[in-house]
C-alpha cells in the first residue's frame, strides 16, 4: 500500500522507484502481487501515461489516509527523540525560492547532515499532501482545506524603471501617470497583478496598467525593467543591488505601494508536526528577521523608514 500510494503521487513506476529507492522492477511486482492479492486490476497499463482505474482511485484514498497515519506516528516517535533525519520533501516558489531559500540549504545541511533535502520550485497553487510535499514555502494567502500555515515575512512592493526608459519616455509623478506608460506586469494561469495599489499619507488610489509586456515570472518582470522595457511593480525581495548601482530608479516619491503580500510555511494539519518541519521553519524565521533583511537593505535607497515599509 506503501508503493501504490508512492505510484499515484510520482504518476509512474520510475519516478516511484526513485522516491523510494528501489528499483523499478521491484515496483512492477509489487504492484502485481498487490493486484493478485484484491483480485483487482488497480492501474491501467500503458505506454503512454499511468493511468487508475476507477476502483484503483477509490483504493489510492484509503492507501493515502493510511500512510498518513504512518507518518503521524513516526512524527510523534521523532519528536519524543528529538531526532532530526529522514527527507525533507519541499516546495518553494520560482523566484523566491531561488533568491532567498536554495541559498540557505547548505547552512541548514550543515546544521542537521542526517537530513536529505528535496526541492520542487513552481508557483502553482497546490494541495501538498496530493504532491508528496512536507512543507510549502508560498505567497498565496489562502491556502486548502486542512493545512495550516506559518508567516514567516511580510513583502513591500517598489515602482521602479531603467534610466534609459525614463530618459525616452519621462518620469511619472502621480499614479495616474501610469496610464500614459508601458507598465510591465506579472500575469500566470492563477494570478493577474494589472492593478498597482498607492498611497499617499490617508489618500489611497489604484491603477489598473497596461502595456505590451507581461510574464509569470517574478524575477523576469525586474529583469525586464533594467532592460529599459517599462516601468514595474517589483516585489522588494528581488532587489539587492539594483537601485544602489542605478539600474533602476525608484520612482513616486510621495507615494507609496501598497500592495500586501506574505511569504507562509505550510504544512499538513497534524498532532504532531514532524521535527524537521518545525525546525525548518524556525531556520527560515531566523534567517529572514523582522523586518525581512531585504528590507533592511532597500530601506537607505528608498528614503523610507524600515517601519514605513512594514505597514
Amino acid at each position: 500500500m506503501l508503493i501504490f500510494d508512492a505510484l499515484v503521487r510520482e504518476q509512474g513506476i520510475s519516478a516511484a522507484a526513485r522516491r523510494l529507492g528501489v528499483s523499478k522492477s521491484h515496483i512492477s511486482k509489487q504492484l502485481a502481487q498487490l493486484e493478485a492479492d484484491l483480485g483487482a486490476q488497480l492501474v491501467q497499463r500503458t505506454t503512454r501515461r499511468f493511468a487508475l482505474t476507477e476502483l484503483g482511485q477509490e483504493y489510492a484514498r484509503h492507501c493515502r489516509a493510511l500512510v498518513a497515519q504512518a507518518q503521524e506516528a513516526e512524527s510523534m516517535v521523532a519528536d519524543r527523540r528529538g531526532k532530526v533525519s529522514g527527507v525533507l520533501h519541499l516546495g518553494v516558489g520560482q523566484s523566491f525560492g531561488r533568491l532567498h531559500v536554495i541559498p540557505r540549504l547548505k547552512a541548514f545541511q550543515q546544521r542537521y547532515p542526517e537530513l536529505e533535502l528535496e526541492v520542487s520550485l513552481f508557483d502553482h497553487r497546490t494541495n501538498l499532501v496530493d504532491e508528496g510535499l512536507d512543507l510549502w514555502i508560498t505567497t498565496y494567502e489562502d491556502k486548502p482545506e486542512g493545512l495550516i500555515g506559518q508567516r514567516l515575512a511580510d513583502i513591500g512592493f517598489v515602482l521602479a524603471a531603467s534610466p534609459d526608459y525614463l530618459l525616452g519616455h519621462g518620469t511619472p509623478l502621480t499614479p495616474r501617470d501610469l496610464l500614459g506608460h508601458n507598465c510591465i506586469t506579472y500575469q500566470s494561469r492563477e494570478r493577474r497583478y494589472h492593478e498597482w495599489h498607492f498611497r499617499k499619507e490617508k489618500e489611497r488610489q489604484t491603477v489598473q496598467v497596461a502595456g505590451n509586456y507581461r510574464v509569470d515570472l517574478a524575477e523576469a518582470v525586474r529583469d525586464a525593467a533594467m532592460a529599459g522595457l517599462g516601468v514595474a511593480y517589483i516585489a522588494n525581495y528581488l532587489l539587492d543591488k539594483e537601485l544602489q548601482s542605478g539600474a533602476l530608479i525608484p520612482l513616486l516619491p510621495e507615494w507609496r505601494p501598497s500592495q500586501k503580500m506574505a511569504v507562509h510555511a505550510v504544512y499538513a494539519r497534524r498532532e504532531h508536526l514532524d521535527p524537521k518541519i518545525r525546525l525548518f521553519i524556525d531556520f527560515l524565521k531566523q534567517g529572514f528577521g523582522t523586518p525581512p533583511y531585504w528590507q533592511q537593505r532597500l530601506a537607505p535607497w528608498l528614503g523610507h523608514t524600515l517601519s514605513g515599509l512594514e505597514e
